[in-house]
Order: C-alpha cells, then sequence, then structure tokens
C-alpha cells in the first residue's frame, strides 16, 4: 500500500530537479499528492499525482549497476514495450541523475499464489509473447555468462572460503549457457524480472521496473518465472505453449534454463549482502535458493 507524505516530508528526498520534471510541476507548482509506493529494495519510488495526472518518479541507487542494473539499456527498451502497451509509458530519463518518471497505471499488482494458477500465468504468458514479438532496438549486449562470472568473481575474491562452491556453481551453469546457446532461438526483448511486484493488472497486464530488461533468449523470462516461483513448475508447457515457445523449447530445456536464474538470484542477494545490512527475509531467500541449487 502506497503511503502518503506531505511535500515537507520529501524535502531532500526527492530531488527538486527531478520534481521539475514530472508533467504539472514544470512551472515550480507543486503537486496535488505524493506517496511512497512499495516494492524495490534497491531503489525509491514515489507516485506523484498533478493537475495533469499522475505519475512515478523513480530514484535509481547506484548500488543497482553493482547488481546487474542497465538503466541506459532500460530507457531504450521501456520505450520500446511502451508502444506495444506491455509497460507504462516512459516519460522522462536522466541517466545522470539516476532517476526515470513513467506514467502511473492504476491496477492491482500480482500476488505470490498468481503463480500457481494457471490461467493466470497463460495470461502472463500471452503478455510475454506480445514483447518477444517487438522489433528490439539496438542496445549494450547482454552477456548472462558474464554476469555470473562478475558475481561469483567479486564473492570469491571477498569470500575466498567459498571458492569450491562457487566454481562448482559456475560450471553448472556453463553447460547450460550452452544448451541455451545450442537452441538458437533469435533474440527478443526480454524483461529479466519478473517479480510480481512488476505485473500490474489493469485492463491488460502491465510490466514495470525494466532496470534488468535486455535483448536475449527469450527463454530466459519463462526460466525468470520457475525461479521466483517454483509453484508455477507444473505449468511449465503452458507457460511454454502461450508464449509460442514451445515449439522452440521442451520443459526440460526451460528446467537447465530456470536454473540459471536460480544461480543468478542467490547470486545477487550474496553480494548484496557485501554492500551493507539486509533484511532477515533476504537471507532467508538466499539460504533457500542455495538448497535448491544443491544436489
Amino acid at each position: 500500500m502506497a503511503q502518503d507524505l506531505s511535500p515537507a516530508d520529501t524535502a531532500g528526498v526527492i530531488p527538486p530537479r527531478a520534481l521539475a520534471r514530472i508533467p504539472g510541476c514544470e512551472g515550480k507548482e507543486r503537486p496535488d499528492a505524493i506517496a511512497v509506493l512499495p516494492g524495490g529494495s534497491i531503489n525509491q519510488s514515489f507516485r506523484i499525482d498533478t493537475r495533469v495526472g499522475s505519475f512515478v518518479l523513480r530514484l535509481n541507487s547506484a548500488a543497482g549497476a553493482v547488481l546487474g542494473a542497465n538503466h541506459a539499456r532500460e530507457v531504450r527498451l521501456q520505450a520500446a514495450a511502451a508502444l506495444a502497451q506491455v509497460a507504462p509509458e516512459l516519460i522522462y530519463a536522466d541517466l545522470t541523475e539516476r532517476f526515470m518518471i513513467m506514467r502511473y497505471v492504476a491496477g492491482a499488482a500480482w500476488r505470490e499464489s498468481d503463480f500457481a494458477r494457471p490461467q493466470r500465468l497463460r495470461s502472463l504468458g500471452l503478455t510475454l509473447r506480445a514483447l518477444h514479438a517487438i522489433a528490439p532496438p539496438e542496445v549494450a549486449a547482454f552477456d548472462l555468462a558474464a554476469i555470473l562470472r562478475g558475481h561469483a568473481g567479486s564473492l570469491i575474491a571477498a569470500l575466498p572460503a567459498e571458492r569450491s562452491l562457487l566454481e562448482g556453481l559456475m560450471d553448472g551453469a556453463g553447460s547450460a549457457l550452452a544448451l541455451c546457446a545450442r537452441a538458437g532461438r533469435k533474440a527478443t526483448i526480454v524483461h529479466n524480472d519478473l517479480s510480481h511486484l512488476n505485473l500490474i493488472e489493469a485492463e491488460r497486464i502491465y510490466l514495470i521496473d525494466w532496470e534488468y530488461a535486455a535483448v536475449a533468449d527469450p527463454i530466459f523470462d519463462l526460466a525468470c518465472i520457475l525461479a521466483y516461483y517454483p509453484q508455477a513448475e507444473p505449468y511449465a508447457q503452458d507457460l511454454l505453449d502461450a508464449t509460442g515457445l514451445a515449439a522452440d523449447a521442451s520443459t526440460a530445456e526451460l528446467s537447465r534454463a530456470r536454473d540459471l536464474f536460480v544461480l543468478l538470484s542467490f547470486l545477487w542477494y550474496r553480494r548484496r549482502r557485501l554492500t551493507g545490512e539486509v533484511s532477515a527475509a533476504d537471507r532467508a531467500a538466499e539460504r533457500e535458493l542455495l538448497q535448491r541449487l544443491s544436489p
């Protein structure tokens, strides 16, 4: 639930230069209302209502880049997805000042329980089919192998006692990556972070928070879903059918790709602990992911 704030509450939190880019606030007009939006463990997001509409202002943390976020790529891919009505309209982005403004979509975020409902998953699959059909713009390359190696290398340097564990996990990732590469699927726009909080149900499903988006193997979006939500596993074939990937990928191959995203999530949580204190829930998630990776 959003937490309402007064303008005084946001002093020193929302930069004036960012607020001035919100439609309806260009002439130093004050917004009608400001509320903190839930979700997001790295960035801060606010709903800002003005005389001309409702908008989302997201302040991007510098820590995101360490964990794999790419905002230059995000801007181009969200803009392309918005034209196909798969993402909210992107109003403005300042990569130097690290903020983005999107049109607010009034709707309900998905719940974790939705990933155990086959009809909901088929609807999401159709949304992903529309996303994957968009002609992707030119963006920086996405190299999942390099990202995994980067996370593992940083962890080994900081935690040498974990070298054996991490190198064993990376060996398994290498064979899964090779299997995906041999399939030869055409690269598409992928969201790459399909958390329930990033799915908004309105007149259609909108995908939000595109900071990990890329142009890559479309099976990665399905792998991400199964990695985040094991309860969706029995419906893997439904996802393949709904996205149109059933002709190019088997459930066995999807399971191998899922393991890549379980590993990526584990390394993300493990590396995040090196940057400072994390919540007990995040530590529990890290432990659960490692258990899933253990033979």
